[in-house]
């Protein structure tokens, strides 16, 4: 079973960048979002506030399609048509926030039942992404963004699972809430 993960301004950060970019930042621009995004909850809504405001010339339809796609859920036509819904009832403004939202609801469906089931496999593979991409960009080695889309097996991305530390799986396994076992799969 999946631990809770860490609300944490790397956390926010991390589900922003793989939502919105489908991208991992390098290390600089990564500690540089971490620090604006602050140390509280609320410092971490306001900065995914600011975030997504980089996105509204988008329409709510291409942000909700955008979104999808980049957390592995591009092909859930019901999740797709939910999320604009959602976008057009708040705002296209709070689209930082609903990128959270739903990373974070996401992240709590691995292990799902019932009617949530189609879920896991999703689930899974989004906190595999996310606890790849705080690892690829918390190594001061990559000075450049990860390739867009890329994964722990894609050429480019240079600091995948096998070669951080293990204290750095660690701290990403507590980031995101993954069995250990499930990285190194």
């Amino acid at each position: 079973m999946p631990a809770t993960p860490v609300m944490s301004a790397e956390l926010e950060v991390t589900i922003l960048n793989r939502a919105f970019n489908d991208q991992s930042p390098s290390s600089t621009t990564f500690y540089q979002q971490k620090m604006a995004a602050g140390n509280t909850p609320q410092s971490w809504l306001d900065y995914a506030f600011q975030f997504g405001s980089h996105y509204q010339h988008l329409s709510s339809g291409a942000m909700a399609l955008n979104i999808a796609n980049n957390m592995g859920l591009g092909s859930n036509l019901g999740v797709q048509g939910a999320l604009l819904s959602y976008l057009d009832a708040v705002g296209k403004e709070n689209v930082g926030i609903v990128a959270v939202q739903l990373g974070h609801i996401l992240l709590s469906l691995e292990n799902a039942t019932g009617d949530m089931v189609d879920f896991r496999a999703p689930a899974a593979a989004w906190a595999k992404e996310v606890a790849e991409s705080y690892m690829y960009s918390t190594n001061s080695a990559n000075g450049s963004p990860s390739p867009k889309g890329a994964s722990a097996g894609a050429a480019g991305w240079s600091s995948a699972v096998e070669h951080q530390p293990a204290d750095a799986a660690a701290a990403a396994v507590q980031l995101v809430g993954v069995d250990a076992a499930a990285l190194l799969a």
